[in-house]
């Protein structure tokens, strides 16, 4: 036998001459035991089979892995719910570890695409700030964790808010539940690598900061560009026109981005670049005379005029928009979209047209938020922001219905049948 299972031989010991006597200690003090702590059986399968799991994880890794000693710690003492909040502390450690090491300023970029408030983020030190949920969207479009991945995140992060000590919950978490999401978190977290895509994507914004690209090898990058994710496409495309309209811009990546702007424009959607050219009017309100030129200069660079906006009022509605599903993604979204419903319904035209610029946010998000996530009170509905959603989906318009018939919500959910007249 060798050392590591005496070592193991004697916790088990330990923790069996422990527990009884704790939980007698418990009960005298007049406190609550049946269901707080989890039976020894189950804590000896997570201590026995742990072994080959922490092995996975590089030994350099591993010593600065201190929520995974605290996760233990938890289930030594038959806390698995506490043991959960610090398995999910360590997966988000390890994906900021890998955006810092990736490529913080673009992951900065994507982020803005999900939430204004992280607009002008630039630091280690601000990740903390960014929503765990934005964070794995984030990663997921940067092509640092796959669609499938993300799914599995999501769902321990479910299970993280709903049967963790990080919430009041009675729910019961076994022993092959935490070995299972250990398991999912040392492979695609802490022991995760990015995708061939993202590498090379990674390699051309390095390239585009940092050398003078030449002339004959533009149609070998515009063709890399094309083999990209759609999503990871027009992340870029904001990511060059965010880089452009810095006034701070070096003539390098200015003159790189001049060279490779049209390919990267091209292969974008219309939404893309209709959202790319609202810009130009939200910095003209905002009196940002340099962002402005900027941005004029490189809509006219990529044959993009006619994509500017029809009114400011669409920038700032994509922005309120996006708040609003940031808001309906996370916690407790069933008291806390009304501020921005509210906001919305200030914001329209009197002629309640919706510029045609926005029109497919517009109707996903007010749709996505009229039906609920499915999870917690009321599925998910804010009360509140209700009434706000029906007044907006009676006014839809023939454009509008035409998208709402097309997004898969409608497929999902049976809701729509209660509103008059649609």
């Amino acid at each position: 036998m060798n050392e590591l299972s005496v070592i193991k031989n004697n916790i088990e010991t330990s923790i069996s001459d422990f527990n009884q006597p704790f939980t007698e200690y418990l009960t005298n003090l007049g406190l609550p035991i049946d269901g707080v702590l989890s039976p020894i059986e189950e804590r000896q399968i997570v201590i026995n089979s742990i072994e080959n799991e922490i092995k996975k994880i590089p030994v350099e890794n591993r010593q600065m892995a201190v929520y995974l000693t605290r996760f233990l710690s938890s289930v030594a003492a038959g806390l698995f719910d506490g043991a959960v909040t610090y398995l999910w502390n360590e997966t988000i450690k390890s994906l900021r570890q890998m955006i810092i090491s990736f490529d913080l300023d673009y992951f900065y970029k994507v982020c803005e695409q999900l939430n204004t408030r992280y607009k002008n983020m630039k630091t280690e030190d601000e990740l903390a700030s960014v929503g765990d949920f934005d964070l794995l969207t984030a990663c997921n479009r940067m092509g640092l964790i796959s669609d499938h991945v993300f799914e599995v995140f999501k769902f321990i992060n479910y299970m993280r808010n709903h049967s963790s000590a990080a919430h009041p919950t009675e729910n019961q978490i076994s022993a092959y539940d935490l070995l299972s999401w250990l398991n999912n978190c040392i492979k695609y977290a802490i022991n995760a690598t990015p995708n061939e895509e993202a590498v090379k994507l990674k390699q051309l914004l390095y390239n585009i900061r940092t050398t003078e690209i030449p002339e004959s090898d533009l149609h070998y990058i515009g063709e890399n560009v094309k083999d990209l994710p759609q999503i990871m496409v027009e992340d870029l495309l904001s990511t060059l026109f965010g880089m452009f309209t810095d006034p701070q811009i070096t003539q390098t990546i200015s003159s790189n981005i001049k060279s490779i702007a049209k390919y990267v424009w091209n292969l974008s959607s219309e939404n893309k670049k209709h959202s790319i050219g609202d810009k130009y009017g939200y910095f003209r309100k905002n009196g940002d005379v340099a962002r402005k030129d900027k941005a004029n200069a490189f809509l006219t660079l990529v044959d993009g005029l006619s994509y500017k906006d029809e009114d400011s009022i669409s920038q700032e509605l994509r922005e309120t928009l996006a708040n609003l599903l940031s808001t309906h993604n996370s916690a407790n979204n069933f008291y806390n979209e009304e501020p921005w419903a509210r906001q919305l319904d200030t914001m329209l035209p009197p002629s309640g047209n919706i510029p045609n610029s926005v029109l497919n946010d517009w109707v996903r998000t007010i749709a996505i938020c009229y039906t609920g996530n499915g999870l917690g009170y009321r599925e998910g509905v804010d009360e509140g922001a209700e009434r706000y959603y029906k007044k907006f989906i009676k006014n839809f318009d023939n454009r509008a219905i035409s998208i709402l018939l097309n997004l898969n919500i409608v497929k999902s959910y049976g809701r729509f049948h209660f509103i008059n007249g649609h």
